[in-house]
């Protein structure tokens, strides 16, 4: 028979066909050793290998079969066959066998890979690229990836847990050579060093170092058991473990313990990048419902002296240094630790700018309700509604750096004296939403501002939820003054006393006459007289007498 005629399918039925209760011993196949030399050379294989696979490929080219099958076939009991295990991890290796992990090595399924099939039956030879078995990379990288395969094979319980253990510690010393694995090594546990790592494969996975590890699931993935799991937790949330110590790994901001994320922190990170040479950069993912203080301008407010000794008080718990320590000594107390705050007054007396420029100062972003905008969105849905507006506020500031206000902004209608409970359907979801909101009041946990324009109508219940009740006024002729020279720059001093003297308006109505006097400037092309901007303020209010034309509903 001449070797060149003979196909690499038909070498591999003939090896096959052969190797029936072979006991695989080599003298058996004397009389397909052309054959064998065929599929050696057509997979880069030695002699053993291609007849293993001889077997394998012709069992399991159409569907997969487990590996007691192939034993079977050769008539091997089970422990002699255990001398070739190394053959057959050569061959998934090589991408010529696809394996199904199990358990028990006996009931792996096996697959011939079909993108192969087709070179075989074709007759045409393999391109070596397919089958070649990549180098092992020696990095930090593969020091990673081993890492996680041994994970998984925890999870799948392919692996026993002290060999997990053992396998995990022979990883650590096998990469020691690695800075950041050597430092892990003389520093931490061996749960330590793998949250930190497993903490790292998700960082690098996501491109992005943003709270994307569950503790406890990560935690858990280490653990055998529950009260392990539950101990280093808890050593954790009080800083008791290595990675809180040496301040590489800190958690997100919720109390909910099956809810924390945790992170790289930033020494973590610089670490990574000096010791590995692995950048991350830190995405901040913006909430849409928020108010950032970069897009709040900055605007100089002046208050009556009432309202400023008031506001001071405020301002020194708003720093996050300051906050923090507040609601710890609150917390200690067994009191309420969140701080709430009411700005109540006319209409254009600074209450909601006052509640931006706080949050601008501190750097703390503002989530916004807009109570007179929704209210037709309460009926039918109250309770639901407004319970997620804290919920929503809850999982916004557990994600952001520093806790964020609540603002409630014209707060009138959930804040105002409660209609008697029948009196109609609409006061009794009011009714409903006011009971659910004195509740999220009386547990609530962050900064939360409410403004009103009621004075006299706020219902006595909220009078204790809100810790600090500001009323604004009106300023006083000496703050109008400044504010009107801050708002038409060109007035003079004595033009600004004389309009703070004549008319008691409101900020909001000062900036109205601004506003007036700038699109005056841009239509005419010139700056406007004091005689027009007295004119302006002359027609700022309803009831003047010359307004003859009132617009009505």
């Amino acid at each position: 028979m001449e070797t060149k005629k003979l196909t690499i399918l038909k070498a591999i039925e003939k090896v096959h066909a052969t190797s029936k209760d072979t006991k695989l011993k080599i003298d058996q196949y004397e009389v397909v050793k052309d054959e064998i030399k065929v599929v050696e050379n057509y997979f880069k294989v030695n002699e053993i290998q291609a007849i293993i696979l001889s077997s394998f490929l012709s069992l399991s080219c159409i569907d997969e079969i487990e590996l007691i099958e192939v034993i079977k076939y050769f008539n091997l009991e089970k422990i002699e066959f255990l001398q070739y295990t190394l053959d057959i991890n050569l061959l998934v290796n090589k991408n010529i066998l696809l394996r199904k992990e199990h358990h028990r090595m006996a009931a792996e399924d096996y697959h011939t890979n079909p993108e192969l099939l087709k070179f075989i039956i074709s007759n045409n030879p393999i391109p070596e690229c397919l089958i070649e078995i990549p180098a092992k990379e020696d990095s930090f990288i593969e020091f990673l990836g081993d890492l996680d395969k041994l994970s998984k094979q925890k999870d799948n319980r392919e692996i026993e847990y002290h060999f997990f253990l053992y396998n995990l510690r022979n990883l650590i010393e096998d990469y020691s050579k690695y800075k950041l694995v050597n430092f892990a090594q003389e520093n931490l546990k061996l749960i330590d060093s793998f949250v930190f790592f497993d903490v790292i494969i998700d960082v690098i996975a996501a491109g992005e170092n943003n709270f994307r590890s569950s503790l406890q699931g990560t935690v858990d993935d280490f653990t055998n058991r529950n009260r392990d799991s539950y101990q280093y937790i808890s050593d954790f949330l009080e800083g008791k473990t290595k990675l809180n110590q040496l301040d590489l790994v800190e958690k997100n901001k919720t109390q909910f313990g099956d809810k924390h994320k945790i992170q790289l922190t930033q020494k973590a990170l610089k670490m990574l990048e000096e010791l590995e040479g692995i950048k991350i950069g830190f995405k901040e993912n913006k909430s849409e419902k928020l108010l950032y203080p970069d897009k709040i301008q900055k605007t100089k407010l002046f208050y009556n002296s009432s309202e400023q000794v008031q506001l001071n008080t405020i301002l020194k718990s708003m720093s996050h240094k300051s906050f923090t320590n507040l609601q710890k000594r609150l917390s200690n107390s067994n009191l309420p630790i969140g701080m709430t705050s009411l700005l109540y007054g006319a209409p254009g007396t600074g209450k909601t700018e006052s509640v931006y420029q706080i949050a601008k100062q501190f750097n703390r972003p503002v989530f916004k309700v807009e109570i007179s905008e929704t209210k037709s969105m309460w009926f039918g849905e109250s309770q639901k509604l407004i319970k997620k507006v804290f919920t929503d506020y809850y999982e916004i500031k557990d994600r952001e750096k520093i806790c964020p206000i609540l603002l409630f902004n014209e707060a009138d209608a959930i804040i105002g004296k409660r209609k008697a409970a029948g009196s109609s359907s609409v006061a009794d979801t009011e009714n409903a939403i006011q009971n659910i909101l004195l509740e999220e009041l009386e547990d609530f946990n962050g900064i939360l501002f409410a403004t009103s324009n009621l004075v006299d109508n706020i219902d006595a219940a909220f009078e204790r939820r809100f810790l600090f009740k500001i009323k604004f006024e009106k300023p006083s002729n000496e703050n109008a003054a400044k504010i009107w020279k801050s708002k038409i720059p060109i007035l003079s001093n004595k033009q600004a006393i004389s309009l703070a003297t004549n008319f008691n308006f409101s900020g909001g109505e000062m900036e109205n006459i601004s506003r007036k006097c700038i699109m005056e400037d841009a239509v005419l092309g010139s700056t406007v007289s004091f005689d027009q901007i007295y004119y302006f303020c002359e027609n700022e209010k309803w009831g003047n007498n010359n307004l003859t034309n009132k617009i009505g509903f």
